[in-house]
């Protein structure tokens, strides 16, 4: 599962609200599930986010509707019994393979 995406609702950090986004499940606790959260808003970013940001080169094909970004920034934590979770698609191989490799320079 750690290569799927999920439509689901994500709290917004600076304010009590949120949005449903698109989001990359990596694992679960007995509580929550653990994600990183997709983007499509990259121009606009630091110098500092935008290294943190990897591209979905694959995204059409992932079944998104445009170009998006994996935000690897932090992880989010979305509570199990309070979270529905949208299956969107799976990351393609070498989009897989970046992010690995992108987390593990980190």
């Amino acid at each position: 599962m750690a290569q799927d995406l999920y439509w689901a609702y994500v709290g917004f950090t600076d304010i009590a609200d949120g949005k449903t986004r698109p989001v990359l499940y990596i694992r679960q606790t007995k509580k929550d599930y653990i994600v990183f959260r997709l983007s499509s808003q990259y121009d606009n970013k630091s110098d500092f986010i935008k290294s943190k940001y990897i591209e979905i080169t694959d995204w059409k094909s992932v079944g998104l509707s445009k170009k998006s970004w994996i935000d690897t920034v932090q992880t989010y934590q979305l509570p199990i019994d309070m979270t529905k979770l949208t299956y969107i698609g799976k990351l393609s191989k070498n989009d897989y393979e970046r992010l690995i490799n992108h987390l593990k320079e980190q």
